[in-house]
């Protein structure tokens, strides 16, 4: 029991910081929302009964004016209740969302979802600004350093030294590029455009799907030489005399670019002694190392560093259009996993619900306040993209209908409204137990429980 006690108090510990910090993500994306179609209603004239933040039964509420503000006890949304926004309620009165024009019941709608995104692009600004973590290489041109064993890429023949062009005949600039089309590809089989020596290669590459979340594997990373971070006291390379710094770069006159192939190289040695060229005050030198073995692994002795890097721009302005940038390149991906969840090439295991949101916003808090904004970020966004949708409840559903009539020239009874708010209502639950099931099957002392 004794020793049962740190455990328990460390899960219970978890379980609180995944509950605030779930609160605290949510809370400030729906305030946001919520405030730009409160905002925009105030604005144009229209009276606004509720605001709230979470969904009933209400906790607090205070009025001030014409309008009530809550604070509900379930905090997976919140909404401004309008004069008239609901078929049944219509009057005709002025102040009534439905008396207003079609623009301007639109600018009502479209604004929350504008101030995801807005919430999105001021996030990664002060992120950049302050400095954001990023994998090293990404940003550098597609150059195969290191291509794991028994993996696709070795199946398709990539080689060290290839250069890739192009994917399914997409050309592609950048490692991430690369990795985008890669890690939201699983179990697909793209065609692979190589340079090789000057030479064009095409190749067949099978994706593997890996991780709970089912992302695609290729085996094929971008460039990053180990460099040496610390020493294990007592252990073969401080013996055989390497020191911080030391950038280590051949494993028996074999080149090696990434920590991954280090480590497979000393492994894969199972104990003989090994000859590791280093590069020290830009003067190679060549040290013999003989790893000792620790059950079933073979080590040196050798700290490296985190496959990271921060990426800081001081500049106002450079981190605006940096944030411009990554919120575009996010708003892609998004839809690109939108379409291909659709076609079912995609696992539904790449949703999340608010059970996983509430995993992995207490993970980015224990890990630090810049996780845990750059997850806040990513999510306002892809809540702003959601509710834009053409699905009926959500935003997008109603500026559907109302870009229809305007289409058709003429309004729809408040019968027919209601009835597809009705259909949109048993959809919107529908995908909430559905991504509540994925959220729940990714957990493994309830996911083998479930079919």
């Amino acid at each position: 029991m004794g020793r049962g006690a740190p455990t328990g108090l460390i899960c219970e510990v978890n379980l609180f910081v995944s509950v605030v910090a779930f609160i605290f993500v949510l809370g400030v994306m729906i305030f946001v929302h919520e405030l730009g179609h409160f905002l925009t209603a105030k604005w144009i004239g229209v009276k606004v009964h509720v605001f709230s933040l979470g969904f009933p039964p209400k906790l607090i509420g205070k009025t001030w004016g014409d309008t009530e503000y809550r604070i509900g006890l379930l905090p997976l949304g919140g909404y401004v209740k309008m004069a008239g926004e609901n078929p049944g309620e219509v009057t005709g009165n002025k102040d009534e969302f439905f008396s207003r024009t079609k623009l301007e019941r639109m600018a009502i709608l479209v604004m929350g979802p504008a101030m995801n995104i807005v919430l999105t692009i001021f996030l990664f600004t002060v992120l950049f600004m302050v400095g954001i973590e990023r994998p090293v290489g990404l940003e550098d041109a597609p150059v195969v350093r290191f291509v794991s064993a028994d993996s696709p890429a070795a199946a398709a023949g990539v080689e060290t030294g290839d250069r890739i062009v192009a994917l399914d005949g997409t050309p592609v600039e950048s490692w991430l590029e690369v990795l985008d089309t890669f890690h939201l590809s699983p179990n697909q089989t793209l065609t692979m455009t190589l340079d090789r020596n000057g030479e064009t290669v095409e190749t067949k590459l099978a994706i593997e799907a890996r991780g709970e979340e089912e992302i695609g594997y290729t085996g094929l990373f971008p460039a990053v030489q180990p460099r040496v971070e610390g020493l294990t006291e007592g252990y073969p390379a401080e013996q055989a005399g390497l020191r911080q710094g030391d950038l280590l770069i051949k494993v028996d006159d074999e080149p090696i670019f990434s920590n991954q192939e280090l480590i497979e190289a000393i492994e894969g040695k199972q104990g003989q002694s090994v000859k590791v060229t280093i590069l020290r005050d830009d003067a190679q030198q060549e040290v013999n190392v003989t790893p000792i073995a620790e059950g079933e692994r073979f080590l040196i002795g050798v700290e490296l560093p985190s496959p990271v890097a921060m990426h800081q721009i001081t500049n106002p302005v450079g981190a605006f259009g940096a944030a411009i940038g990554e919120t575009t390149r996010l708003t892609e991906l998004t839809f690109v996993v939108l379409g291909r969840l659709f076609q079912r090439r995609l696992s539904m295991r790449q949703m999340m619900g608010p059970i996983g949101i509430a995993r992995v916003s207490g993970e980015a808090a224990r890990t630090g306040a810049r996780n845990l904004f750059t997850l806040m970020a990513v999510i306002s966004l892809q809540l702003g993209i959601f509710n834009l949708l053409p699905v009926p409840v959500l935003d997008g559903g109603h500026i559907a209908i109302i870009l229809v009539e305007g289409l058709a020239r003429r309004d729809f009874s408040m019968q027919v409204k209601e009835r597809v708010l009705q259909v949109g209502f048993v959809l919107l639950v529908l995908l909430m137990v559905t991504v509540i099931y994925v959220d729940l099957s990714k957990i493994e002392s309830i996911g083998r429980f479930l079919p």
